[in-house]
């Protein structure tokens, strides 16, 4: 007898009316998801993964003008339910995790209320005590202290607690079906990694049915089952993990993963597939193959004929009725890092950064403010022309560093220019030294054309730029960072994320500077256009010789863009080394468990996971030993306590500061083993 699926989605398609007409959001949809099984959804920003996920919540934003097809949760009709029974089914039957949990939480609900109003909801009666249940939840995601925790509000947790509470939220009720829309996106390699662990050991004890919806195809990779490939809002490709990664059939997904970085990659040289063409129309005339505008196999009269439709391919589902023509050799420059020079350019000596920090409670007791040392003691030096990427968790300091590099906040400590020490970080230094942040959003002006943004620039950092020449050089600008010269008139509003962020690398070179600080630029964008991004960095940092710090907590794709990487934990740097030699032993014990946690679908590697206890503490003041003591899964014991740290030199381009003896970190197993060497 074959069981009825959690999920199944028939035929499903959903058109929303604008003022400009209907819009196609999603076609012919046929999903299915059985108990205990997670689906992945993957595909580029815009192909309508989250558009999925609020169609079955039956949480439509826009204005419906077509939907057809069915919706079925344990073989009931989602689509014609009354809002009563649906209100009742959510949270109860269905629930979701949302990607950013700050914005999910109630900032004036303790966490505890939180689970408590749910489970008061749909599962108990107001005589029924909730709270031991509430501390059980918590218990269950990996809270520390559940009690304690129950009492906090959002703003006093982490950003990965934060996302626990609302996983412990989700599976409350025990509902049948969880939908995650990119519940790892805003979360660094570590926490995110132990969300997907915490899901694993969720998924073996309650046994839901979860669809896992991510552009990152290296966490699908990690916690789903099987995989379903959107563009455009279709269907083009569904297969089990191990054959999609393996064996990718349809075009749009060889694209994907071909963008995607490996570990194996410095190894091999491969470099980065860059593929930004528009997305599929969503008016007008349905095209018999949405991807038909971008794919290489593309052959009018094979694909055109008629609409091309998701049929069997073996154990999984194609829509390509050209599925066994071999591609056309894809023009990928191989991996490259161009040479950097000897000659300092942004020299850091003993810096530190303090911050103080004010609880609610300090103000209404009018405490002193708690001082937080967010960088300490950091020894830099930056080389013209060189990328030089910082890593490290949320939370450990590299923002902080970034921000008092620029003048945005106090610091202790010696900054050189160019050999100069700077007494004052004064217009010329900030015109030397700008700044990309990472959500161009917050950065770029809503109200101002970019033609007005980009002019601003000009005139306060190139006052030798007549204003009659300007309008010839925002056009230059535009031209460098690969956006066409009729974007002057547009709105940030009018342009695709990576297309914004070009626009803050277009004002930040605006000022010819000599060193441009990358803060998680990168950061939530997709691979391919993370990949132009790169590519657009390293093709000005040719044509200019600027030199770059490139801040991320995304190690996979430092292969591709730095020379040198410096590692920091709580304020300090821990480690330094070429990007190079990742692959080569010995590292920092945090440098081990930050390179473990990179999820990566690479045929080529098999990854050693380190797992770290614990959460990044706050450092309210200077500490006798070891800075990753209290996490470290190799501490030796009270040495590492009570005893200053030494920087040994394990190579010539090598440091790292740790108690351990060098070449007993060498004997460690490494964190990756090539399945194909390679010289």
């Amino acid at each position: 007898m074959t069981l009825t699926p959690v999920l199944d989605i028939t035929d499903y398609s959903l058109t929303y009316s604008t003022a400009a007409g209907p819009i196609r959001i999603l076609e012919d949809i046929n999903l299915q998801i059985a108990k205990g099984e997670v689906l992945g959804l993957v595909g580029e920003s815009g192909s309508a993964k989250s558009s999925l996920a609020y169609a079955v919540m039956r949480d439509l934003p826009g204005r419906v003008d077509v939907e057809n097809g069915s919706i079925r949760l344990q073989g009931v009709d989602l689509t014609s339910m009354p809002e009563d029974e649906l209100t009742r089914r959510r949270g109860q039957q269905i629930a979701m995790v949302f990607q950013n949990a700050a914005t999910a939480l109630d900032p004036t609900q303790s966490l505890g209320a939180h689970l408590a109003e749910t489970l008061r909801t749909h599962r108990f009666n107001e005589t029924q005590d909730v709270t031991a249940r509430v501390h059980e939840l918590f218990d269950l995601v990996g809270l520390p202290d559940p009690a304690l925790m129950a009492q906090k509000y959002p703003h006093e947790v982490s950003g990965g607690e934060k996302q626990r509470v609302v996983l412990a939220m989700a599976v409350s009720c025990e509902p049948d079906l969880i939908l995650f829309d990119e519940p790892t996106s805003a979360l660094d390699a570590t926490t995110a990694v132990g969300m997907l662990d915490l899901f694993a050991e969720m998924q073996q004890k309650i046994g839901v049915a979860g669809l896992f919806i991510s552009h990152d195809l290296g966490v699908v990779s990690e916690v789903a089952d099987r995989v379903a490939v959107i563009y455009g809002g279709r269907i083009v490709e569904t297969a089990t993990v191990e054959e999609l990664f393996a064996n990718p059939k349809h075009p749009y997904t060889q694209s994907l993963l071909a963008s995607l970085p490996r570990p194996s990659d410095t190894r091999t040289k491969r470099g980065l597939r860059i593929d930004e063409g528009t997305p599929p129309p969503r008016r007008g005339a349905i095209p018999a193959c949405n991807f038909s505008h971008r794919c290489p196999k593309h052959d009018p009269a094979i694909c055109d004929r008629s609409r091309v439709l998701l049929m069997p391919n073996g154990a999984g589902q194609l829509a390509c009725v050209r599925p066994d023509v071999s591609l056309n050799a894809a023009q990928i420059n191989p991996l490259s890092i161009s040479s950097a020079t000897t000659e300092a350019v942004l020299e850091v000596e003993n810096l530190t950064v303090k911050l103080g920090r004010t609880s609610l409670i300090d103000q209404m007791l009018r405490r002193d403010p708690v001082q937080v040392h967010a960088v300490n003691d950091v020894n830099l030096t930056l080389h013209r022309g060189e990328t030089l990427s910082l890593v490290g968790e949320s939370g450990c300091g590299k923002s902080s560093l970034a921000r008092a590099l620029v003048g945005l906040g106090p610091y202790e400590g010696t900054l050189r220019l160019e050999g100069r020490e700077v007494e004052t970080l004064d217009a010329a230094y900030r015109a030397d030294v700008q700044i990309i942040f990472q959500n161009p959003d917050s950065s770029l002006n809503p109200r101002h054309r970019l033609s007005t943004i980009l002019s601003r620039a000009l005139k306060l950092y190139c006052p030798d730029i007549r204003s009659g020449e300007r309008d010839v050089e925002i056009v230059k600008l535009l031209e460098q960072v690969r956006l066409p010269a009729h974007y002057v008139n547009r709105y940030p509003h009018q342009l695709s994320g990576g297309e914004k962020q070009r626009v803050a690398i277009a004002r930040a070179i605006a000022a010819q500077p000599k060193v441009i600080i990358c803060d998680e630029i990168t950061s939530g964008l997709d691979a391919a256009v993370q990949a132009a991004i790169v590519a657009l960095l390293k093709q000005v940092q040719q044509e200019t010789n600027v030199a770059l710090l490139f801040i991320t907590h995304d190690l996979a794709i430092l292969r591709h863009i730095a020379h040198r990487t410096a590692v920091m934990y709580l304020g300090e740097i821990v480690e330094t080394r070429t990007v190079e030699s990742l692959d080569q032993r010995p590292y920092h014990p945090y440098t081990e468990a930050l390179l473990s946690s990179t999820s990566s679908p690479d045929p080529d590697t098999i990854t050693r996971r380190v797992r770290l206890t614990g959460n990044l503490p706050v450092r309210t003041a200077l500490l006798k030993g070891c800075c990753f003591e209290s996490r470290c899964p190799r501490r030796i014991g009270a040495i590492c306590h009570d005893e200053s740290v030494p920087m040994r030199q394990a190579a010539q381009t090598h440091a790292l500061k740790c108690h351990h003896d060098t070449a007993d970190l060498a004997k460690i197993e490494p964190v990756w083993q090539f399945v194909q060497p390679h010289d």
